[in-house]
Formats: structure tokens, C-alpha cells, sequence
């Protein structure tokens, strides 16, 4: 503390020896001196609240991110559980449930055959029928597969042939390989 008194002593009596033309140039020069440091020093406070910021709005970002793809995974295991759930049902008669989608849709589903013998892959049973429809228009052609595709247990048209009839153009004859799905016991 004395060597700060004895500090502002010699300053005082440094400037008194200064003439009064003097005293203005050494104060212009300490008051220039003295905004440079504090537009020094606030400069790097702004800079330094900038860059918090901007870290604060990249985690804001990821965190955002990390939170749609939470609610996606959410989503995809409420999906998979209950296609689980589908499969662990009690098996679908894939032959009756074609006929009884077609009659209730008024589609004559009479050409019906069991694609192959039932087979067995990564711990799943799968049996396909292949259905011949003649005679149908498209409309009818897309809501018998979804209505195929909505009903009990996990059922898949696998596939789709659609061939053109040259006696009605608006008529389209169909060949669908349905397939349904069952956990092995």
C-alpha cells in the first residue's frame, strides 16, 4: 500500500513539472490510452459471449436432433411391437381370408393355389397362395390388396401381374402372390 502511495506521489509531481500545453497531451494520450483498453477489453467480452452463443445454439441444434430421433425410434419399436404382436397371433387361414375379403368387397376370388409348401426362414413361417382375379378394374385391384393387407395377422401381396384385356381396355386380369406370416412356436 505505500508503494502505491509513493507511486502517485512521484506521478503527481511528474505532471506538475509539466507545462500546461504538456499536461493536455499526456492526458489526451492517457484518455486514449485508456478507451483502447476498454474497447480491448469489451471486444473480447463480446467476443467471448458470441462464441458461448454459438455453442449454446449448436447444442440447441443437436440436442433438437437427438430428440427427433428419439421420437423416431419410439415410433419404429411401437411399430415393430406390434407387428410382434401381429405375428404372434393366432395364424391366419389364408386361403378363407382372401375368399372372405373378395366376397366382401364383391370381387370373385375363385382362383385360388397354394404357391409352394409352407416355409421356414430366420424363425418365421411363411404360406403364399397365388390368386387369380379376371376381370377386375384398378380401383377394385388396390382396395382388395389393402383390405388383404388390414386384416388379422401379417399379410403381404408380394407380388402383383397385371395383364390388359383386349375386349374391355377399363378391365385388367390380376395374378397376386399373397404370403402371410407366423413366429415359429
Amino acid at each position: 500500500m505505500e508503494t502505491l502511495r509513493r507511486l502517485r506521489a512521484d506521478l503527481e509531481a511528474w505532471l506538475a513539472k509539466l507545462s500546461p500545453r504538456e499536461r493536455v497531451l499526456v492526458t489526451a494520450a492517457s484518455v486514449a490510452v485508456t478507451v483502447f483498453v476498454v474497447w480491448l477489453v469489451s471486444f473480447r467480452i463480446s467476443a467471448g459471449i458470441s462464441a458461448r452463443e454459438s455453442r449454446i445454439e449448436e447444442k440447441t441444434r443437436v440436442i433438437s436432433q437427438v430428440s427427433k430421433l428419439a421420437e423416431g425410434y419410439r415410433r419404429r419399436q411401437a411399430e415393430r411391437q406390434a407387428i410382434e404382436a401381429r405375428l404372434k397371433g393366432p395364424p391366419v387361414q389364408l386361403m378363407s381370408h382372401i375368399s372372405q375379403t373378395g366376397a366382401s368387397l364383391q370381387v370373385e376370388v375363385t382362383d385360388l393355389r397354394p404357391s409352394s409348401a409352407p416355409s421356414e426362414l430366420e424363425g418365421m413361417r411363411e404360406e403364399a397362395v397365388e390368386v387369380n382375379v379376371a376381370r377386375i378394374d384398378l380401383g377394385r385391384l388396390a382396395r382388395l390388396m389393402q383390405a388383404l393387407e388390414r386384416g388379422p395377422g401379417v399379410v403381404k401381396v408380394r407380388r402383383v401381374r397385371v395383364t390388359t384385356r383386349s375386349d374391355d381396355p377399363a378391365l385388367v386380369d390380376a395374378t397376386l402372390v399373397v404370403s402371410t406370416y407366423q413366429l415359429k412356436a
